[in-house]
């Protein structure tokens, strides 16, 4: 029975021309055609549309709130996609194994990578964030301000700016980000 959902998924992104979802997750994990990677994670992408046309609760071919969950699991399951590319070749290209001196180059891939992955998870915790803490995301991370130069910024108390730090860090908590991934200073 979810075989046949997954077929009609796949035929109603094609049939209807909705192949556009999957481009937008591409453009925003800055996957370019002309990279190698496009082509197989377009599928994946086309792949995850469909899972996510068998998986959605209502019906999809009416609910306005389907393209948007439809994105949402594209995007992650994409970005699941990526991670495990990654890690991958950072196992293969850093093996014990191996006598040689890795190569200089995987690191930067490595780091490409950790800046889409940082980019996202960053873009995931500011669309849940409140104003205040918005404000707090963008005097520490754009212009490295302190607690105390924030609140003199906004013109607010510093209890007020750690109370603002305080949600920002039980937020980034709930979505799963570890004191290790997600860490502020003083």
């Amino acid at each position: 029975m979810k075989d046949e959902k997954i077929t009609s998924g796949l035929y109603f992104l094609m049939h209807d021309k909705r192949v556009g979802i999957i481009y937008g997750v591409l453009k925003r994990l800055h996957i370019l055609p002309w990279q190698d990677q496009f082509a197989d994670l377009f599928q994946d992408g086309c792949l995850a549309y469909a899972a996510a046309f068998a998986d959605f609760p209502g019906n999809p071919r009416t609910d306005d709130a389907f393209p948007a969950y439809a994105y949402q699991k594209v995007y992650w399951r994409l970005l699941d996609e990526l991670r495990h590319q990654q890690r991958g070749l950072a196992l293969a290209e850093y093996s014990l194994d191996d006598q040689e001196d890795a190569p200089a180059d995987v690191p930067a891939a490595t780091s490409d990578f950790k800046q889409v992955l940082d980019r996202a998870c960053l873009q995931h915790l500011v669309a849940r964030c409140t104003v205040n803490q918005q404000r707090y995301l963008t005097g520490k991370l754009q212009y490295h301000l302190t607690d105390r130069e924030i609140a003199s910024r906004f013109r607010v108390s510093p209890s007020a700016v750690a109370q603002w730090k305080r949600g920002l860090i039980a937020k980034a908590q709930q979505l799963g980000y570890n004191n290790n991934e997600f860490e502020v200073r003083k």
